[in-house]
C-alpha cells in the first residue's frame, strides 16, 4: 500500500477568506446606502465585476455584523437585510411596506444606553435600533 506524506503534496494557492473580503462587502453596502440582503449584495457585486461567492458573502457580513459594522433588520419575508453602519451613530424608522425609511436621533435613548451597561457590569456597550411602521403613502395605498 502506498501512501502519500502531506509533504509530497504540492503546495495549492491560498484562498483568500471571507475575512479578506469584508473591506469589498462594506464598501458595497456603504455606495449603496440602504439595506441590502445578502443575495442582492452578491448580485451587485457580480454586476460591478467583484468576482465574490454568495457564501463569502454570508461570512463576510457575518464577520462585519459580529465587528458592529453593520445593522441588520429582517424583513416580512424573513430575509434578513444589511446596512453599513457608518462610524457616526444613528438611528432609523423603516417602512415595512416599502423600505423606505429616516434618520433620527434620540438623546434620551443614548442616554439610556450609556447608563446600561455600567449597571449591569458591562462594557464598551453598542446598540442599534431599528424601529418600523408604515409611512404615509403606504398607509394612503392601504385605506384607499
Amino acid at each position: 500500500m502506498t501512501t502519500i506524506s502531506s509533504a509530497a503534496v504540492p503546495d495549492r494557492p491560498r484562498r483568500r477568506r471571507a475575512a479578506d473580503r469584508r473591506p469589498e462587502v462594506l464598501a458595497v453596502l456603504r455606495r449603496n446606502g440602504g439595506f441590502m440582503s445578502a443575495q442582492g449584495l452578491h448580485v451587485s457585486m457580480k454586476q460591478q465585476g467583484i468576482h465574490i461567492g454568495l457564501t463569502t458573502v454570508y461570512r463576510a457580513l457575518s464577520a462585519a455584523d459580529a465587528e458592529g459594522r453593520l445593522e441588520a433588520v429582517h424583513a416580512l419575508n424573513g430575509v434578513k437585510a444589511y446596512r453599513y453602519l457608518p462610524p457616526v451613530h444613528e438611528h432609523h424608522l423603516t417602512c415595512r411596506v416599502c423600505g423606505a425609511g429616516i434618520t433620527f436621533f434620540c438623546q434620551v435613548l443614548e442616554d439610556w444606553v450609556a447608563q446600561l451597561g455600567p449597571r449591569h457590569g458591562f462594557e464598551d456597550v453598542r446598540h442599534a435600533v431599528a424601529a418600523t411602521g408604515t409611512c404615509p403613502d403606504c398607509a394612503r395605498d392601504d385605506v384607499g
